[in-house]
């Protein structure tokens, strides 16, 4: 129960720096955005079922969970690939 509301603090953040991001150049706001649906996915189950049907925020959280094997280098690699996908639109190279 802790550890949900945890999450759920730390996605909000994370949203919120997301947000803060789209209008500040320098502040990437798109990472802040992909660490906020994560957390918010592992506090709420709920939110988190209903996330993984939308088309992009599910294929972003395939993606991560697919990589749950690698090392913590490649995972950084597939998140902020995944969150460029997300946000951006377009399919990055592999």
């Amino acid at each position: 129960m802790f550890l949900r509301i945890v999450l759920g603090i730390i996605g909000s953040i994370c949203m919120l720096l997301g947000l803060i991001g789209l209008a500040l150049p320098l502040m990437p706001g798109f990472v802040f955005f992909g660490i906020g649906i994560l957390c918010l996915a592992g506090a709420e189950p709920r939110l988190g079922r209903f996330m993984s049907k939308q088309p992009r925020i599910g294929l972003f959280m395939q993606r991560i969970e697919n990589s749950s094997g690698s090392d913590f280098i490649q995972r950084c690699k597939v998140a902020l690939a995944a969150s460029v996908e997300v946000f951006v639109g377009r399919r990055s190279q592999k």
